[in-house]
């Protein structure tokens, strides 16, 4: 799926990530947009309007980019983020979910 391109509204996007679950999407949408990439994250199957107010599905995340950009995205993935496993993948999921509860009962 990594560099496969998609036509939304009109632009093309490539995909620069495959992620497990929406939080770790957005950790490496943060990373690119830090390094002034435009990203967008997407679920397969996600409707653009369930997407932009913020629902998210269970299941894998892609990360995209202008495709013009792609390259450069894909170099930076390569040389920055970890692939998770196993029970690495677990317990990481399992933190996220409770910073993210944390966070809910703040508000």
């Amino acid at each position: 799926m990594k560099g496969r391109s998609m036509v939304i509204n009109g632009d093309r996007w490539a995909v620069v990530d495959v992620a497990p679950a929406a939080p770790l999407a957005e950790m490496v949408a943060a990373l690119l947009e830090e390094e002034g990439f435009i990203v967008i994250t997407r679920e397969p199957g996600m409707g653009d309007a369930l997407t932009h107010l913020g629902s998210h599905g269970l299941g894998i995340t892609y990360v995209l980019v202008p495709e013009a950009d792609a390259v450069d995205a894909l170099k930076l993935i390569e040389e920055t983020v970890t692939d998770y496993q196993g029970e690495e993948l677990d317990e990481l999921i399992g933190g996220l979910a409770q910073s993210e509860r944390e966070v809910e009962d703040e508000d």
